[in-house]
């Protein structure tokens, strides 16, 4: 007999709040996080705006003073987030078996903001940027820089970090993992997770994922590639399924989850928000960055989270979408939830709260599954900010720029990457 998985902490840092009930209740309230970016001059660049956690003291959240010299930005939220879902979820680490105890965290790679010879990345390339020809230039790294090079700039870049200290810091000694999964990691990580504690390998796992996309490098290469915002100035121009949408805004941030197995959480009396029911990970196996228009990846990865959980299509009544305002996507997604749910589509309720956190990268998932569990838990679906215009091939009921009241038993929460990665976590009421 498979094991049941529960959700029994959230813990989420974003550009919108600390901790979930600063998170949800801005979010709810139709509060974005989308502002003019203040970590570094923008100067020339295509976008001024972004959501950045603003305030961000790590010094809150990390006690290793020592440690915390050598982490990057996405390391120092990665961490914070885990500290507020120990926090959230009551659970007396000393008395959980070590062995039974294990975390998975997903992230697009190591530290980004700083590179060879003690630079700072971003700079090299703002640097390196050729306004007349719309490109790069190369950027060498030559021997006379190795001198420069910062001596533990390996120990900073590894892209384990989150997991390791958290493992340290908690003694989770069990499965762990560090997921290199694009914009679909934090999902991945929770996935393999639940998948853990489900065929009896653990009883408790932290899982999420982490990421610092504001950076120089990120507004050139995401413009370059068409998938950004086009206006630099606007803060409502993240406006998934409408007409006019432009493309997504960058932003940063973490997301958590406790998960136990059933029994476990209830013997040690832990608050339960919800049961992950199933989960779905597929390749478009087409294209490194471009959506796959027949949406066949995601169709199967939400296949696959059906498939291995206990429940019905009809139960599902909310969904939140991965939603990042490109055309094709947001009417691939479209496409596939009517394909996949036929007549009961309309019946559903779909939204993207990316409008308010920004397109967070490999924490995307992690925050939006939480705020799906959330849903579920408040009885509320969070809504889709901007959307005035809903485009025409994109005809859903996707909770336009309000929040609905609404009793909700189970909720799925898509997510795209690059690379082809396809992803779909399934979460519902416990009973």
């Amino acid at each position: 007999m498979e094991n049941r998985v529960v959700i029994t902490g959230l813990g989420v840092i974003s550009s919108v709040g600390s901790g979930i009930d600063e998170n949800w209740s801005n979010i709810v309230n139709g509060n974005s996080g989308i502002d003019t970016i203040s970590q570094f001059d923008t100067g020339d660049l295509p976008v001024k705006v972004a959501c950045e956690v603003k305030d961000f003291k790590p010094k809150s959240y990390i006690n290793d003073r020592k440690s915390l010299k050598i982490m990057y930005r996405n390391v120092q939220l990665g961490l914070a987030a885990g500290k507020l879902v120990i926090d959230d979820s009551g659970l007396d680490t000393e008395k959980v078996d070590p062995l039974r105890f294990g975390v998975i965290t997903g992230s697009s790679g190591g530290g980004f903001d700083e590179g060879p010879g003690n630079k700072d990345l971003a700079d090299v390339i703002k640097a390196s940027w050729c306004e007349e020809k719309k490109n790069f230039d190369a950027i060498k790294f030559g021997s006379d820089s190795i001198g420069k090079l910062y001596p533990l700039w390996l120990l900073k870049t590894l892209p384990n970090n989150v997991f390791c200290y958290l493992s340290i810091y908690y003694n989770a000694q069990g499965i762990n993992d560090n997921i290199i999964g694009s914009f679909a990691g934090g999902a991945q990580a929770i996935g393999d997770a639940f998948t853990s504690i489900k065929r009896g390998d653990a009883d408790v796992m932290i899982a999420g994922g982490y990421e610092t996309l504001v950076m120089p490098n990120n507004l050139y290469t995401f413009h370059m590639l068409n998938m950004m915002q086009k206006d630099p100035d606007s803060k409502t121009a993240f406006r998934p399924f409408d007409k006019l949408r432009q493309g997504f805004t960058l932003g940063e941030g973490a997301g958590m989850v406790m998960l136990e197995e059933a029994s476990h959480a209830k013997k040690r009396g832990a608050k339960i928000y919800g049961e992950i029911a199933g989960y779905g990970n597929a390749s478009n196996a087409q294209h490194l960055y471009e959506t796959r228009l027949d949406g066949k990846g995601l169709k199967t990865a939400v296949k696959f989270a059906m498939e291995n959980s206990s429940i019905n299509m009809s139960d599902v009544n909310y969904i939140n979408a991965d939603g990042i305002a490109t055309v094709e996507s947001d009417r691939t997604e479209t496409n596939v939830i009517k394909e996949l749910f036929n007549d009961s589509a309309s019946k559903l309720v779909v939204s993207s709260t990316k409008p308010a956190t920004g397109h967070v990268g490999a924490a995307a998932g992690a925050i939006e599954l939480i705020l799906s569990t959330m849903a579920i838990d408040k009885g509320v679906i969070p809504p889709t900010l901007n959307l005035q215009n809903a485009d025409p091939e994109c005809d859903l009921d996707y909770c336009p720029n309000t929040a609905r009241e609404m009793n909700v038993n189970a909720a799925l929460s898509l997510n795209q990457g690059f690379g082809g990665i396809n992803t779909a976590l399934l979460v519902k009421k416990f009973d």
